[in-house]
């Protein structure tokens, strides 16, 4: 067997290491772009993970609240007196829940791409023109 001898110029070798380099660079920008897509991503899926937990809180602590007002109706039902001033205060604490839920579901439907209408709220496809809840068209930023 022939032994094949290679030969390179000390202009070709540094060449050779100019363009290693390069290469390596260019991967090591594009892994730091990759870490920072998955920082980005990560980011969003806490934020949605944080906004749906709020959401289930709200409602959670509207039910308690609606139990707790069909409780003092009930009381005053089985001839109990009821406070109509307690009952005012949580249908308003209640109302005030409802008001956030809705912020709360109107950020999540933004976050994940969905158009909101600004006129009645809904989450709408970004291909929808028309809002598919209440027929108003839809604004673009």
């Amino acid at each position: 067997m022939r032994e094949i001898k290679i030969t390179y110029s000390k202009e070709r070798w540094e060449a050779l290491a100019r363009r290693a380099r390069e290469k390596v660079q260019t991967a090591a920008e594009l892994a730091r772009a990759g870490a920072g897509l998955v920082e980005e991503k990560t980011e969003a899926v806490r934020a949605r993970t944080r906004l749906e937990r709020e959401v289930s809180d709200l409602q959670e602590e509207i039910s308690l609240q609606m139990q707790a007002i069909g409780e003092v109706m009930y009381a005053s039902h089985k001839g109990r007196p009821s406070d109509s001033e307690c009952i005012q205060q949580i249908l308003e604490y209640v109302d005030s829940l409802y008001e956030q839920l809705e912020a709360h579901r109107q950020e999540l439907d933004a976050a994940q791409g969905l158009l909101v209408c600004a006129a009645c709220g809904a989450g709408n496809d970004p291909g929808y023109v028309y809002c598919g809840s209440c027929g108003q068209p839809l604004g673009r930023a």
